[in-house]
Order: C-alpha cells, then structure tokens, then sequence
C-alpha cells in the first residue's frame, strides 16, 4: 500500500517540474528546503527565533522535513529526522497529554497538541520511514498507537459536544490510523469527521471566526488527504464541500495585505476579525491548495487558488513559521508541493461573481465601493443560528470600517486566552456596538441608588451535543438580518439584536446606508422596556501609536497615515476621553508576544446619554477621504435631515417622523432611494423621479 501524503505520480511531476525549472514549483521547493535546513543546521527541533514550545511546532516542522526527505534524501537531514522523531516517541504520556495548563486527571485524556504530535510522528512514518532501524519504527509506531490513538480515542469518548476541538482530535487519531493501517480504527472514525464536518454552517462559513474556521478544516483537510491516497473509496463518504463552500465567505473577509509594524517589511494579510480572530489572517496555505484540488465547485475551487496566489505566491519565505497551524499565523506546509501540481486555475473575486454586499448565515455581512476599492465596511450583524458555537464576543451590531487599506474603526481580536483582560476585550463595551446602563433602584441603599449595571451582549452559548439520534439543534443566538442590499452605489445592510441583550432590551435595530466610497450612516433604533441609558462604544485603530484623533463638539475627526474618518454623532450624549483600549495583531499560546496589543493600542472613545429613555433613533454620520481632505467634511442638520458634503460629494440621509423605519437617501443631484420597513425587515428602492 502507498503513502498517505505524496503518491508515486506527485513526486514524479514535482521532480519534473524542479528539472524543467517550473518558477512556482522551484520556489516553493527552495522556500521548503532554506526552512527545514535552518533546522537541521541547529540540530534541534526549533528554530532561533521561536517563541513557543516544543508541541505547536513539531506537526510542520517534522512534515516539513519529512516532505522533504521524500523529494531529495539526504544524510544530515535522515539523522535530524530520527532523533527528533525519537524524542518525541519517548516522552512520556503526561506529556503527549499536552503542555501544564491542559488537564492531566487520570485516566489522562488527550488535548488540541496530542492531535499535532500525531500528525508529526504519522508524517515522518509515512514519508521518511528509511531513516529509522527496524527497532525504532515499532517504537515510533507503539508511541503512535499507545499514546496517540488512545489519548485522541479517550478525549472522543468522554466528551459529546461539537467545536474545532472535536475536529482536531479526529483528525489526530484518522491520521495515525491510516499511516498505521488501521484499517478498522479509520472504518469507525470517518463517521466522527463527518460529524465534525456539520459544524460549518450550511453555506460554509463557520460560527467562531476565520482562524478557528481555518483551524477546523484544516484538521479535516489533513485526514482526508491521508484517507484519500491509502483508501480512496472511503474518502468518497468526506464531503469537501462542508468547508470548502466556505471559499466565498473567506475571499469576501479579506482586506488587503500591507507591511505591519513590527512584523518585517514583507506585506501580511488583513482580515475581517470577528470574535475570537485576529487582524493578521490568511487561510492557510496548504488548506487552500487541498480546495482548489479536490472540490468539485470549479469557481470556489478557483477562489481557493487564487487565495493562494495573493496571499502567498508574493512572499514564499515568509515567517514566523512556528505558529504555523496553533498559534494562527497561517503558513503554507508540506502538501503545498504536492497539491501545487493539481490545482484549478485562479478565479478573482470579481470574476467568481461575488457581489459587493455579501451576508453568511454566520451573521457576518460585508459592503465594499468595489472589489479594487477604498472603502470596506465588514459586520457581525444579523445571522442563522449556529452549527458549531463557542469562541464569540459580544460584538452583535460592531463594525470594522476600513479606507485607503487602513483600519480605522476595528475589533479588538484576543490574545492569549489566560490574560486576565480575554473576557474584558470579549465584552461588547471594547467593540463598535452599543451598551446600556441599568439603574438599579431596587436594592434601597442609598449608596447603591447611584450604582449602575452595565447591559451587554451574552456571548457564552450553550453547545450542540451529540446523542445517538442525532446532533442537537443549531444555537439561536437571537440576532436577525434585516437587509443586504444594494442599487447603484447605495449599500443598505441591517441587524436587530435586542434578545443578546435580554429584558429591559425590546429592540436594537442597526441600520448601516453606505452611499459611494465617502460616506456611511449609521441609524440605531433602541428601545426598552424601562428607560436605560445608551452607550455608543467606538474603538479606533491606534495599534502603533499613528492615529491622531481630534474631538469637538460630539464629533470625532480620525486621521492614520493616509485615511481619515470624521464621525459625527446626532443624539444629545456627552462624549468621554478616551479610555485605553487593547487592538491585537495575532493570537499566541503564551503572553506578551508580538501580536498582543499594549494598553492604548485602541481607543474607546463613548457617547453617553444625559438621560434615560425607554425609546430613541439616533444617527451616526460618518466620512471617509484621505487624511489630508478630511477635515474639508461638514455635517448640516436640519430636523429629519443630516445633510453629509465636502462641496464635492453631496448627500442627504432624511428620516420620516424622525424614526428608522422610513428613510431617503438623496444625491447632491437630486436622486433618491427609499429604505423602508415592512414587515419586520427593510426594502431598498430607488425613486427613478423624485419630484413626481
């Protein structure tokens, strides 16, 4: 029987393409053997320059080699290869448990890194078995079985929730049984993939966030692509299309790639950072070439390629490489070259047809000018309930807004999750949504008469269990869509989310208008059951320290490198100093890493209310030009009307009685749109004559 990662017919063509000097292949291959060389050279498992210990990295660093091996054996690199193999065989069980934090209650149970040291020691079996004595293989061989099979086996059997978890212990005991030739052990496992593959939601976006719906399929992605060289029948019964669908939703989350302070000089990409995400993301690597191969869909297949050649093509060599799968700082690894020979043909966003107002059952919407534009404006808003729940923020109703490939208005993302501030930059006060205070008058101290409690969002949701009949129903988490639409250059996209809050909360709608690429209005219904005072929360941008914020008179003027934003806010509260927030760059297992924002890195600028109500419809209008040209920007209100000009771009947001449920927008040139509210959601109309 063959390998389980590189067929006899994939190591041809990539010889073949290496000696007819295939540019793509060549510099992969040379990206390949740098990395795992600066290895060998060290004589140790790590590099220089990692900054996390020894489990995260063992899985890319021994297939790494191991791919390597197969391709271009070599003396140095067979010894390298066996002694770091070797060591981790010999730990003990405590450690294949995982690192202290992890629980080591007897019976020990495997975690997230037992699923990583069981991708590692399959890898090197299967690609690069000759460099080991016949005693050594039965020894790699037992620590796989007895360490790794039962520990993944014992997680699986004592836990019946579905999350990413779930998904990464499968795939460590799938892979090791397909490289043990388990035969009977893959048979009763596939079943568990294709549960775990139900945790994407139907359009293949997925509830926790970009890195850990990567996480996810990624794992997924590992198996089957062990499962379909050693047993292509039974890869039949793995649905690819589960998570590879989910190509529309990760082209439409992508920003842009720029060089980040503090990262090196080579551009990063940057991506929509919803709950438990980070600014820094591009699906990794390998995952996107196993899509472009193996799904049938040929425009998302093309989509997932040309992923690839965006976000990796320009920068082969690019680091860190030791956060490669666990810490989120995505990579590509050691399929590349193997999937690279097989791949459809890159399809643009533009030419895939995805529309510049895009929704996903996630509640996740996305508005752009254009797909080679200045202006994006991604939101968590309104959503289906929840295939695979676990790792949200309170962040119903925030936005990110960025212009001129700069994020202005931004998610704060997380860091490590043992920092005491997690639950803090979780809260719906560190993001751009509303919260409410509560005065609590029931408990007749005079002292705690001026107390107050602050309402936010419920982002701890129960999870889908799995029974015998069946998985449990998906989370309603209570946020609904309201509308995603655009006409010309109107964008209107809309979320109710009052039930997140729960009682007094009767009603938070969100309406956002974004007309052409310089202006966005932001129009919020709320109200209650008993009066609350409201909280606007906007966190900027101040990561590194370039963002100058001018305020005055209940206006907020934002200008970093060459993007400015002047947002005004139409309601009767009191702007506060800015508290110092927290913005991330990328997650990490361990604290104060590069990628963990400092206290500052954000500022929450919040609009208060001087006075309780029970209802209100307030206006936020917002403008976008470069830093130089921003403060050109006026607002003129009159009423109902908020007229948004810079003497070039006109344009006139007109609410009806004052309320959001009938609205006009109207050019400088006199032409309209209606948005309406019938029926619990919104139309959007254009007015082909207004004056009639």
């Amino acid at each position: 029987m063959g390998r389980a990662f590189l067929t006899d017919s994939e190591r041809e063509a990539i010889q073949q393409r290496l000696q007819t000097q295939d540019r793509l292949t060549a510099l992969f291959f040379d990206a390949l053997y740098q990395r795992v060389y600066r290895r060998v050279k060290r004589k140790q498992l790590q590099e220089a320059e990692d900054t996390t210990a020894w489990y995260y990295p063992a899985a890319e660093y021994l297939s790494d080699a191991a791919m390597l091996y197969a391709l271009q054996p070599d003396a140095d690199l067979a010894e390298w290869i066996r002694i770091q193999s070797l060591q981790i065989a010999g730990a003990s069980l405590y450690d294949w448990a995982g690192p202290a934090f992890r629980s080591h209650a007897e019976p020990l149970s495997g975690h997230l890194e037992t699923a990583h040291l069981c991708w590692a020691l399959s890898a090197v079996l299967d690609l690069a078995q000759p460099v080991f004595s016949e005693n050594e293989v039965a020894e790699v061989k037992g620590a796989l079985r007895e360490k790794g099979i039962t520990l993944c086996q014992r997680w699986l059997q004592t836990n019946s929730h579905l999350a990413n978890w779930r998904g990464i212990l499968t795939s460590g005991l799938l892979v090791a049984a397909v490289v043990l030739e388990k035969e009977a052990t893959v048979d009763s496992t596939l079943a568990e993939w294709q549960t775990c593959a139900q945790a994407f939601q139907p359009d293949g976006s997925y509830a926790e966030s970009l890195q850990y719906g990567n996480y996810l399929a990624y794992a997924l992605m590992l198996a089957y692509e062990a499962v379909v060289r050693k047993y292509p029948q039974k890869a039949e019964q793995l649905e690819v299309a589960a998570y590879a669908r989910g190509t529309r939703w990760i082209a439409s989350s992508m920003f842009y790639a720029k060089p980040v302070t503090g990262w090196g000089e080579e551009p990063r990409a940057r991506a929509a950072n919803f709950n438990d995400s980070a600014a820094l993301f591009r699906s990794s690597g390998d995952l996107l070439l196993h899509i472009a191969s193996r799904h049938t869909d040929a425009t998302e297949a093309g989509l997932a390629r040309w992923l690839f050649a965006t976000y990796y093509e320009p920068v082969p060599y690019q680091g860190p490489h030791d956060l490669a799968t666990f810490g989120m700082v995505n990579d590509w690894g050691f399929l590349t070259l193997p999937l690279l020979v097989q791949t459809a043909r890159p399809v643009s966003p533009t030419e895939a047809g995805l529309p510049l107002v895009s929704h996903f059952s996630n509640g996740n919407l996305f508005v752009r000018d254009d797909w080679e534009g200045s202006t994006i404006l991604a939101i968590n808003g309104g959503g289906e309930p929840l295939h695979g729940p676990g790792h949200l923020h309170g962040d119903l109703n925030s936005f990110i807004l960025a212009y001129n490939q700069e994020r202005l208005l931004v998610d704060p993302g997380h860091s490590c999750y043992r920092n005491l501030i997690h639950g803090l930059e979780s809260s719906s006060q560190t993001h751009n949504t509303c919260t409410f205070l509560i005065e609590n008058d029931s408990l007749g101290l005079q002292e705690d008469l001026a107390k107050a409690t602050l309402l936010e969002q419920k982002s701890v949701l129960a999870r889908r269990l799995i029974r015998e009949s069946g998985i449990s129903a998906p989370i309603n988490r209570g946020n609904h869509r309201l509308i995603a639409r655009r006409d010309d250059c109107i964008s209107v996209v809309g979320a109710e989310v009052s039930a997140v809050y729960g009682a007094p909360l009767t009603e938070f709608t969100r309406i956002w208008i974004m007309a052409g690429s310089h202006i966005v209005f932001v129009v919020d219904s709320i109200r209650s059951q008993k009066p609350v005072t409201t909280v606007w929360n906007w966190l900027v941008n101040n990561r590194d320290g370039n963002t100058r914020v001018e305020s005055k008179d209940n206006s907020l003027t934002i200008k970093r490198n060459r993007a400015g934003l002047r947002l005004f806010h139409l309601g009767t509260s009191t702007l506060s100093h800015p508290v110092y927030g927290y913005v991330h760059d990328a997650y990490h297992v361990e604290p104060n890493q590069r990628g963990e924002g400092k206290p500052g890195s954000g500022l929450v600028y919040r609009f208060t209310e001087k006075e309780s109500h029970t209802h209100r419809t307030v206006v936020h209008a917002l403008a976008l030009d470069d830093s130089a040209t921003i403060g050109g920007w006026k607002l003129e209100s009159a009423g109902n009307s908020h007229t948004l000009t810079n003497g070039k771009h006109t344009w006139t947001l007109h609410l009806q009685d004052g309320m959001a449920n009938n609205m006009l927008m109207v050019s400088g040139h006199g032409r309209r749109w209606d948005v309406i509210q019938e029926q619990g959601t919104y139309s959007l109309q254009r007015v082909l004559n207004p004056e009639s």
